[in-house]
């Protein structure tokens, strides 16, 4: 995998620029590179918006990993909201890798387990607001139910209050998201009519917190004089909200790192597990009432913040000016000029490959990746090397030309419409700190943009298809009197402004209404078809051919000479003599023509030619009867 010679980890996660996830990469990173293994980061986003065919098309990317062929797999189940794809990721890993597994913050039977010590902590936040606020109206909003942590955290919670004597009724527990949409809700429930108003709530992470904290200061209430908050996780963004919010330090980067040390530790024995224990560090701060010691590290945080937001507005501000720019697009190379100009709004990248299905324009099944795929474009060391045609094994991730023998650090995710899969992304960073910063604006970007280059593509070929049908005889599949025209004319014109000369011919099929009526029109068709042969078989591609009446044929032609246009006529003739005497039909079929040939003049047009062509061919197909011994008519 990744061409060279090294071990690879395979890491399992979603939104990976979400700060947990993010500093838990940046761990394993940390400790792959001292280690010397590969990264191989596999994150999509889950079934955001509750869309549901976006989110069958962005569980795609967990049918990508070659799970056979890794040498280790760290899981982050924990940040997958629907159980549907923790199911999914642990039923292909169960059943197709054969190295050391690890969960990270969520107990997972068989696998080797690095989990926060819960107990100790949340007893230490409660301590902090009992024994060093003396508060005794505490509330506390946990996670989901079927959240590991949330769980563990809950316990803890209840059995402290059960210890300091402390009520713990049903308006003092909510059951939240992990996430910041349900802290008005929560409010609602914590102070809810006829309910003791809370002396402090207590969240199980930092997200809530700031969702509680935030609703609280909405409906006039003073943090912490009136209630106080505090969260759980240590994440930065606790620290940047006014008031900065008492939280307790989960050490994920070491998480992260200490998870690679025992995959590389138990490369021999995967089947021998542990359970290893990271304690959280309680952190004071002005949420609770306290004043924050790390001064220095707030105004620190916040400047980055503010410098954050700003880059945050100008990359959205790109991102809109992208997807205009991008609409632009109706190929494949020219997407790979606007990335080239885009990508950069990804913070610290190093190395980007879109890597897409084969065949991906023509693909008529979408749900899942092929065997082999095309790399387009490419972006190597911040340097733009589409367009290119890579084609290279799934397995292998990306093509030899983006890897190289240092250890390979990719972070891939999904690129699809709704449920189509078109393939996938893969971008290297330069630096740990930038590492995984993939932004979900950008991918549903992308993601569109495939999906209307195919519908427009698909229009051009209907379109195409239709202009034929427009434009050609049914029966013999030449052009119709509608295509010899738009096509003859411009030849005629431009014939006519260079001074080169015109070849014009008309060919009337002989006998048409005798063969119809004495063998059926079924025959007079296959008549048709067969003068259609003829002239094919004569002329060559560059002389446009068709069938503009019912028994009428023309050809034009431009800069050849006249000796050239009738030996073509001849042949035509010649084709149908030997048909005739092979004695495949009871009847003969003929041909007649007329011809003008020369320079035109300004005067001249196509019409007159023909109208030159048609007389002399009627002239001639009396001649031909009177040779054939037929009676005229």
């Amino acid at each position: 995998m990744f061409h060279n010679s090294r071990k690879t980890i395979g890491v399992f996660l979603e939104r990976s620029a979400s700060e947990f996830q993010n500093r838990l990469c940046q761990g394993i990173i940390t400790g792959a590179k001292e280690l010397g293994y590969n990264v191989a980061v596999f994150s999509n986003y889950g079934n955001y918006g509750q869309n549901h065919r976006y989110f069958i098309g962005d569980q795609t990317l967990w049918e990508l990993p070659p799970y056979e062929e890794l040498d280790g797999v760290v899981l982050a189940l924990d940040t997958m909201e629907e159980i549907v794809s923790r199911e999914h990721i642990i039923k292909n890993i169960r059943e197709r890798c054969h190295c050391p597994i690890i969960s990270i913050r969520e107990l997972l039977v068989g696998a080797n387990n690095l989990l926060v010590d819960n107990s100790s902590c949340m007893e230490g936040l409660l301590d902090h607001f009992v024994k060093e606020h003396g508060m005794k109206k505490l509330c506390f909003m946990t996670g989901p139910e079927d959240h590991w942590d949330a769980q563990e955290r809950l316990l803890c919670f209840k059995r402290k209050m059960n210890e300091y004597g402390l009520s713990c009724g049903e308006h003092q527990i909510f059951y939240g998201d992990f996430w910041k949409n349900k802290g008005k809700e929560a409010c609602d429930w914590f102070l809810a009519e006829g309910e003791p108003q809370p002396e402090g709530i207590i969240c199980a992470n930092d997200y809530m917190a700031t969702a509680v904290a935030s609703e609280l200061i909405r409906r006039g209430y003073r943090i912490p004089q009136d209630i106080a908050v505090s969260g759980y996780d240590g994440m930065r963004s606790s620290l940047a909200f006014t008031p900065c919010i008492t939280t307790a330090t989960v050490p994920f980067f070491e998480m992260g790192r200490r998870a690679v040390q025992i995959i590389d530790k138990k490369q021999d024995c995967p089947e021998k597990v542990e359970n290893v224990f990271f304690d959280a560090v309680l952190q004071p701060r002005e949420s609770c009432g306290c004043m924050a010691s790390e001064g220095q590290e707030i105004m620190t945080i916040r400047r980055r913040m503010y410098e954050t937001e700003n880059i945050s507005q100008n990359r959205e501000m790109q991102f809109h000016f992208m997807s205009i720019h991008m609409s632009e697009c109706h190929t494949i190379d020219e997407v790979g000029q606007k990335i080239g100009r885009y990508i950069y709004n990804i913070e610290g990248f190093k190395d980007y490959c879109m890597c897409l299905c084969e065949g991906w324009l023509e693909k008529k099944e979408f749900k899942g990746f092929t065997d082999k795929m095309e790399m387009p474009i490419a972006i190597r060391n911040r340097e733009n090397i589409s367009p290119t045609r890579e084609h290279f094994d799934r397995r292998e991730l990306i093509p030899k030309c983006m890897s190289s023998e240092e250890p390979q650090m990719w972070f891939l995710a999904p690129l699809h419409f709704q449920d189509l899969c078109f393939g996938y992304e893969a971008l290297q960073f330069i630096d740990v700190e930038t590492t995984g910063r993939l932004y979900m604006y950008w991918n549903i970007i992308i993601g569109n943009l495939l999906q209307d280059i195919m519908t427009y593509q698909k229009m051009q070929k209907l379109v195409v298809k239709l202009e034929e049908m427009y434009d050609r005889d049914a029966l013999t599949g030449m052009y119709n009197r509608r295509g010899f025209e738009n096509r003859g004319n411009p030849m005629f014109e431009q014939a006519k402004e260079e001074g080169k000369q015109i070849f014009l011919a008309i060919i009337d099929m002989d006998g048409m209404k005798q063969i119809n009526d004495n063998y059926g029109h079924i025959e007079g068709d296959y008549a048709l078809k067969k003068v259609h042969e003829a002239i094919h078989h004569a002329c060559p591609d560059a002389v446009i051919q068709a069938r503009t009446g019912g028994d009428e044929f023309e050809i034009i032609a431009e800069d050849i000479a006249e000796n050239e246009g009738v030996h073509y006529l001849e042949e035509l003739v010649a084709y149908l003599d030997a048909f005739n005497e092979s004695g495949g039909k009871e009847y003969d079929i003929h041909a007649s023509y007329g011809y003008a040939c020369r320079v035109p003049s300004q005067q001249d047009t196509m019409e007159i030619f023909i109208k030159e062509s048609d007389e002399i061919m009627y002239r001639n197909k009396v001649i031909n009867k009177i040779n054939r011994g037929e009676a005229l008519r």
